[in-house]
């Protein structure tokens, strides 16, 4: 990716940008939704949240100032889509419990800043590998893929694939290499 994160909240400031928005929305629509999944709600009820953020993002990104020191784009973003989700959420637990069918979940389930946390990340990672892919042969992205992520041993995918254990290792070591470098860009030093 040619851009880092804060130069690209820079572009989408110009609205007549459609290629920072389009790659702003690739980007970050797939976290809202997600989160939105992740906190409870079906996927059309996540994806109009996602508009929502989304619409909302666009009236108000010309007055944000990046600002890392104060929480910055991720905590702005996160208090957007996890308010408007708190509200949804609230709206049906009255109606729940007007009806008389409200009943808390049991066990201990992730903390809203915890799936934030992970889907930022996660999201983050997979729109990296995106941009990897077509930048390495699809044998070594394969077997990146298989051994690093899905964590498959090594010599069950050098079998399957036809490249050697140390092909795969070094494979392996180049993309991590890479996807750290791309994930620094995007996030900054907090990856």
């Amino acid at each position: 990716m040619d851009t880092t994160r804060k130069t690209l909240l820079i572009r989408v400031r110009n609205r007549s940008d459609s290629l920072a928005w389009r790659e702003f929305v690739g980007l970050y629509r797939p976290l809202l939704v997600g989160y939105a999944r992740a906190r409870g709600l079906q996927a059309e009820d996540a994806e109009d949240i996602a508009q929502q953020c989304l619409e909302s993002i666009s009236q108000h990104i010309a007055n944000f100032d990046y600002d890392p020191g104060r929480g910055g784009f991720k905590k702005w973003l996160h208090t957007l889509v996890n308010n408007r989700v708190r509200n949804l959420l609230r709206r049906r637990q009255e109606r729940l419990a007007e009806s008389g069918d409200f009943e808390r979940p049991q066990g201990r389930e992730r903390s809203p800043e915890e799936m934030w946390e992970q889907l930022w990340l996660g999201e983050h990672l997979k729109y990296c590998l995106e941009q990897i892919r077509p930048q390495v042969e699809p044998k070594t992205y394969q077997a990146f893929c298989r051994v690093a992520l899905e964590q498959q041993p090594v010599k069950a995918v050098s079998r399957e694939i036809g490249m050697t254990a140390e092909q795969i290792y070094v494979a392996k070591s180049r993309m991590t290499k890479r996807l750290r470098e791309m994930m620094t860009d995007l996030l900054g030093e907090s990856t």
